[in-house]
C-alpha cells in the first residue's frame, strides 16, 4: 500500500484493523500514531520528506511536531487524544474504562444542562 499523503493514513487506519492485516510496517506506524510521535512517524513512512511537508501544510510549526493532535482534527476532537484522556481519567479512578466513558459521559450531561442546554452557547 502506498501511502500518497501522510494523513490518509491516519483517516484510513480508522476503518482498518491493523492489529491483524497491517505489515510489521504498518502497525508500527499505527503505535508511534497513537503515541502521538512525530518524527518516528514521518521516519517510517515511505517518503519521510513528503510526509514532513505535508504536515507542515497545516501544522507548519515546530511544536506541532512534539503535539499530541493532528491537522485532521484538531486539538479539541482528536480521537487518540479522546481516548488517551478516558485511558487516563480510568485509571486515576480505578474504574474500566467502559465506566469512565459512561461516567464521563453522565457529568458532560450535567455540565451541559446546568450551562442552560444550548447547543450553540456564546462565547
Amino acid at each position: 500500500m502506498i501511502f500518497a499523503r501522510f494523513e490518509w493514513s491516519r483517516r484510513e487506519a480508522s476503518d482498518i484493523d491493523w492489529r491483524s492485516t497491517a505489515s510489521p510496517q504498518g502497525r508500527r506506524l499505527l503505535e508511534k500514531a497513537s503515541q502521538f510521535r512525530w518524527e518516528d512517524q514521518f521516519n517510517l513512512s515511505l517518503d519521510p520528506e513528503t510526509a514532513r511537508e505535508f504536515h507542515d501544510e497545516t501544522l507548519p510549526a515546530e511544536g506541532a511536531k512534539t503535539a499530541h493532535f493532528c491537522s485532521m482534527c484538531g486539538p479539541h476532537f482528536c480521537s487518540m487524544k479522546i481516548t488517551e484522556d478516558v485511558r487516563k481519567f480510568a485509571a486515576e479512578q480505578g474504574i474500566a474504562e467502559e465506566a469512565a466513558i459512561k461516567k464521563g459521559l453522565e457529568q458532560k450531561a450535567t455540565e451541559f444542562n446546568e450551562t442552560g442546554a444550548e447547543l450553540y452557547a456564546k462565547t
